[in-house]
């Protein structure tokens, strides 16, 4: 028997599929990432339009035996802030990325959302905020080795500290470089993914 709940979601991905029906990737605060089908999405006067990847909607899913079916959105105008800047799009686009290639379906991690949420409201992103994300997420999966690890061995007391930072999800204000940070979480990310993150390079040849 199918039921309905409204889920607190951010679209990571959206496909097009039929003739006006949308695939959708979800990452939701109550079950994690999920996947779902919005009848209709593609026309013109649906109520599904609002559904494109990055934006954080309520939305109210039907689940069957067929999967999960968007019935109904509430868009959270507040947290979909107009992009302004490429480099914005781009740390969106990395860390919706990031969490399509790390996370597996039906496994919530509230933290996790809250990170992308609080990432997508941020005015203006830069480098480091990608790299404070994807340190964050890691940590979270528990993935992330302890700073005493050899790998953290070439990094400075400033970088360290910026990692420590990210691991805890506490703001880092302080501008540092990113050279050594970004190749260390290339690495850590590859040795978790069956394939390397598009976004990154297509970012490293826009900006």
């Amino acid at each position: 028997m199918s039921y309905s709940a409204v889920f607190d979601a951010i679209v990571l991905a959206s496909y097009d599929v039929g003739e006006a029906d949308r695939f959708l990737i979800l990452l939701t605060r109550e079950k994690g990432r999920l996947a779902a089908r919005a009848p209709g999405a593609r026309r013109l006067k649906s109520r599904l339009c609002p559904l494109l990847p990055l934006t954080h909607l309520a939305v109210e899913l039907k689940e069957s035996r067929g999967g999960f079916l968007v019935c109904g959105i509430t868009p959270h105008h507040h947290h979909n802030p107009r992009v302004q800047h490429l480099q914005d799009f781009f740390v969106r686009m990395q860390a919706s990325e990031l969490l399509l290639a790390l996370l597996s379906d039906g496994e919530p991690v509230p933290e996790i959302f809250e990170a992308l949420s609080a990432l997508l409201h941020h005015p203006h992103c830069a480098e480091q905020d990608t790299l404070a994300f994807t340190l964050r997420v890691l940590a979270l999966l528990g993935v992330l080795p302890e700073i005493t690890h050899r790998l953290f061995a070439p990094l400075s007391p400033e970088e360290r500290s910026f990692v420590l930072a990210s691991m805890r999800g506490t703001p880092v204000n302080e501008k540092i470089s990113c050279t050594r940070l970004r190749s260390l979480c290339t690495q850590l990310v590859q040795e978790h993914c069956t394939r390397p993150l598009r976004s990154t390079d297509v970012a490293a040849a826009c900006m």
